[in-house]
């Protein structure tokens, strides 16, 4: 058992087509005594705090889908911040949340002990897409404040951008430059990345679960491996990443 994180980074909240088949295999993913219910709190990972919810991740409808909520520590000053600096909200359940963006704020609240008790210790990082680099920075670095870190390109017309909140990355994948108008899925959350301390014992752990994996492969970061879990029921691209 890692030492209790007391104030989660960010709450990500996956819609999901049945979310008590989410549960479960979330349950096996991440070690957990028991499976997160979607009818109560979500569970807490070191730096992240999991919920699930029902709902279905459609193009062009941003209320339906993914939902991150970045902590503060009071919420009602920084929701008159965001407004004034051009991002509109609406109330939630949680706290703000854009009205056409699904990135929102909630209050840093002390919690007890992670729920895991294995291998897997936290989100390594969050990967979004963006249809625009400046439209990213500007939203991401001015909007919410992220630690900006790194932008390089990865194809044509592509580039992969980096912020840091905390100890948890936020990657985001944007084309360089778009005609279009921004729509109400310019701005999406794509998938996870857990973070483990021990890849092979977790990819042993999850394939003795049942759950549908790729082989261990280098990740792009010096210094890490990675595999793909390839389950619909999860919600969201998936990946584990670890040291070598």
């Amino acid at each position: 058992m890692i030492p209790p994180n007391p104030f989660p980074t960010a709450i990500v909240e996956l819609a999901c087509a049945d979310p008590a088949l989410a549960a479960r295999a979330h349950e096996i993913l991440l070690g957990l005594s028991g499976a997160p219910d979607p009818d109560s709190p979500g569970v807490v990972l070191g730096n992240t705090e999991l919920r699930l919810r029902q709902g279905l991740v459609e193009e062009g409808d941003a209320d339906a889908g993914h939902r991150v909520y970045f902590t503060v520590d009071d919420v009602a000053p920084m929701h008159r911040l965001l407004t004034r600096r051009g991002f509109p909200v609406v109330e939630s359940p949680l706290g703000v949340i854009g009205e056409t963006t699904p990135l929102g704020i909630t209050a840093r609240e002390a919690v007890g002990e992670s729920a895991h008790a294995v291998d897997v210790t936290g989100m390594d990082h969050l990967v979004f897409n963006c249809d625009n680099r400046d439209r990213a920075v500007a939203l991401f670095g001015g909007v919410f404040g992220l630690d900006f870190r790194l932008d390089q390109p990865i194809g044509d017309n592509a580039r992969q951008l980096f912020f840091r909140a905390g100890d948890l990355i936020v990657e985001v994948v944007t084309a360089v430059t778009s005609t279009e108008p921004p729509t109400t899925a310019a701005t999406s959350l794509w998938g996870v990345a857990w973070r483990s301390t021990d890849v092979e014992a977790t990819h042993a752990r999850l394939r003795s679960g049942g759950l549908d994996l790729s082989e261990i492969r280098t990740g792009r970061k010096k210094g890490t491996r990675i595999f793909t879990v390839r389950e619909r029921a999860l919600g969201t691209r998936t990946v584990i990443i670890g040291p070598v």
